[in-house]
């Protein structure tokens, strides 16, 4: 999102390109009367060339804030601080281009979407620039993540890869090098594609390529999406149930709950890219999303005992609730978080109210 500052540099834009002979209308009677008047000796002695294309279109140059142009001396500049190892300038620039290019695909696409039916030629024009500029937002996104991996972020790089993933379809270049990316970091398992030779650039390396840290960052106890990272934290808030902590399991479990579902939602969406592309791949992921849901539900079903144990029946209720739209009630951890509901006094019969054995669904991603 461009700040209120760039929006007021925007509209102080769109203003000076009025035509001059609107411009006058914006003027008191008596300034529209007598234009000079008021005016600076220099200003006065101006006169606008309304033949000029740099004065009647300013998004095509290349200062502005939302063009082809603008974005692409950004990437420029981006490229410049990677070569100079300035990461930090680096990865403010890409943002920059991501919300830029971004910006103009969407307008591109409603643009198309309004012309549809109407005019063919606007239609197809404005359609060809959606997919122009989402293509340029997904080059930024990639090398964003290559940049976050430069910086020991392989956190924030994942929903990246992700993200071009699903935008460019896993069976296209620049979808290929990002789920090899996903393989270089740990969070697969297997290179894609499974039957066939990775494309050319797809081991591409990050721009920190001498850091050892690179290498399958996330299958490290220490990483911040990871399954032995969530199982870490899970460890660290049995320790602290156990000495009767329960802050610091409380907010020990909260991380857990958030890393699992994190994860969970990841799988899911690769799974989602992968579904009639690539089987294995597919069932991997679904199997993998499906195994950290339960991972989550079981410390969102810890969370809530801490919160009892504090006496806060009040934070318990919305988390076993949770628990059981996740697992349906019939799930074993939604049996269990029925009978504390009961137990709080929440429901008044407890279940199952009859014998009958039920069907047990998987655990399912929140969003």
């Amino acid at each position: 999102m461009f700040s209120s500052g760039t929006f007021h540099h925007l509209s102080l834009t769109c203003l000076v390109a009025l035509p001059f002979t609107a411009a006058l209308t914006l003027m008191p009677a008596a300034q529209a009367q007598n234009p000079d008047a008021g005016l600076p000796e220099d200003a006065s002695q101006m006169q606008l060339d309304l033949t000029d294309p740099n004065t009647l279109r300013p998004l095509t140059q290349e200062e502005s804030l939302l063009s082809l142009q603008g974005g692409q001396r950004l990437m420029v500049e981006a490229n410049s601080a990677i070569e100079t190892q300035n990461y930090g300038v680096a990865a403010q620039k890409l943002q920059d281009v991501r919300q830029v290019f971004n910006q103009l695909s969407n307008f591109y696409q409603q643009l198309a979407a309004s012309f549809s039916g109407i005019d063919n030629r606007i239609y197809d024009t404005q359609r060809k620039k959606a997919l122009e500029t989402a293509e340029m937002r997904d080059q930024a996104t990639y090398q964003l993540a290559l940049v976050h991996q430069a910086q020991n972020q392989p956190e924030l790089a994942v929903p990246l890869f992700i993200q071009v993933i699903r935008s460019q379809n896993p069976t296209r270049d620049l979808g290929q090098k990002s789920y090899q990316q996903l393989f270089e970091l740990g969070f697969v398992d297997s290179p894609y594609p499974s039957d066939a030779t990775p494309p050319e650039g797809a081991n591409q390396t990050p721009p920190d390529a001498t850091n050892s840290n690179n290498g399958k960052p996330l299958t490290q106890e220490n990483s911040l999406l990871s399954l032995p990272g969530g199982k870490r934290l899970m460890t660290e808030a049995s320790r602290a149930v156990e000495t009767q902590d329960y802050a610091m399991a409380a907010q020990k479990l909260q991380e857990a709950r958030q890393v699992f579902n994190q994860l969970s939602n990841f799988y899911q969406q690769l799974a989602s890219s992968f579904s009639g592309i690539d089987a294995p791949i597919y069932n991997d992921q679904r199997q993998k999303a499906l195994e950290t849901a339960e991972m989550r539900d079981e410390a969102t079903y810890q969370l809530a005992l801490v919160h009892r144990a504090q006496n806060q029946p009040e934070l318990a209720v919305p988390l076993l609730i949770q628990i059981i739209r996740s697992q349906n009630p019939t799930g074993n951890f939604g049996k269990k978080a029925y009978q504390q509901l009961f137990e709080l006094g929440f429901v008044d019969s407890p279940f199952p109210s009859s014998g009958r054995n039920q069907p047990t669904s998987s655990a399912r991603p929140e969003r």
